[in-house]
């Protein structure tokens, strides 16, 4: 018998993207005959959803209903905790999932060596553009994603450096029992990509699955909420704070100085004042890092062999 599902959307008042999706998605569900589960997490802190869910989807949905918000990878192991399966499916509210994109996923997660699966994710419904297919390297002392255009024949599941946090299906015990994500990168980004790192240098692997594919119409929860500069303020800190995590030789280290100090003078000379609050901002959190590079273990490879690894288009 397949291994059962534990589907958890994190989730605030996002009632039209709810109404578009989760039929789509208990289709699926139904379809699999597996006994999968259904948890919306309502993070808004106010308890807006559990009547709205009973009224559209009586007894097919499980709504938890968080005191206070908390961000995204908190509500994720809220759901987490509360699931029964064996697999998780973490699944953002504006992700629309097409027919058959769940049992492709739960196949290719059955090796013991891999750690998570993504489906293909395309922004907008666009093939052209694929989220979960892209490279990360280190270019002029930077850590950067470099997306990739996949072969659209090729169906075979592929190694990607990082499952998408909105679109990801892994081990829900391992998840529960590792405190979900690292805590270093609240309120949000970059939280997958450090998971899908630290998995590839414990010597396990991340895949995406083009058999397996999803739609990411992107309308998402932040920027209503919150300033765009402060949305920017903690991808750019996060940007750091995950590099710094990951660093694990002296010559990319001192690479990495090199580079910090040249943007950081470009910075001043420009009066680009932002970029030195973002460096500050990360160097706040430089012991957090420190205690989290620690927690990577064991090590089986580096962060040069998990990048080489890692990458799509070997």
């Amino acid at each position: 018998m397949s291994a059962r599902v534990s589907v958890v959307i994190p989730t605030l008042d996002d009632y039209e993207l709810l109404e578009a999706h989760l039929p789509l998605l208990l289709e699926e569900v139904e379809a699999r005959g597996a006994d999968d589960e259904v948890t919306l997490v309502d993070d808004t802190g106010a308890d807006l959803l559990a009547a709205w869910v009973a009224e559209r989807f009586p007894g097919r949905v499980r709504v938890m209903v968080r005191s206070e918000n908390g961000g995204f990878a908190r509500a994720l192991l809220t759901g987490a905790r509360v699931g029964t399966a064996d697999y998780l499916l973490a699944l953002n509210p504006d992700v629309r999932v097409r027919r058959g994109f769940l049992q492709p996923l739960v196949d290719a997660l059955e090796a013991p060596e891999v750690f998570a699966v993504s489906p293909r994710v395309l922004l907008g419904g666009d093939p052209r553009r694929v989220e979960t297919h892209q490279r990360m390297a280190v270019a002029e002392g930077r850590l950067r994603s470099v997306p990739l255009a996949p072969d659209p024949d090729d169906l075979a599941p592929r190694p990607i450096p990082f499952p998408l946090g909105g679109a990801m299906l892994l081990r829900r015990d391992a998840f529960v029992a590792a405190g979900g994500f690292d805590s270093l990168f609240e309120p949000f980004y970059f939280e997958d990509t450090d998971l899908g790192l630290s998995a590839w240098r414990q010597g396990l692997r991340i895949l995406e699955v083009p058999a397996s594919v999803v739609e990411h119409h992107h309308r998402g929860t932040i920027g209503p909420r919150v300033p765009e500069e402060l949305v920017r303020a903690a991808i750019e800190r996060n940007r750091l704070l995950l590099h710094w995590k990951h660093l694990d030789s002296r010559p990319a280290a001192l690479e990495h100085l090199r580079s910090l100090h040249r943007d950081a003078f470009d910075a001043a000379m420009g009066d680009r004042r932002e970029e030195l609050v973002w460096l500050a901002l990360a160097l706040e959190s430089l012991e957090p890092a420190s205690a989290s590079r620690r927690s990577v273990t064991p090590v089986v490879r580096t962060l040069a062999e998990s990048l080489e690894a890692s990458d799509p288009s070997r």
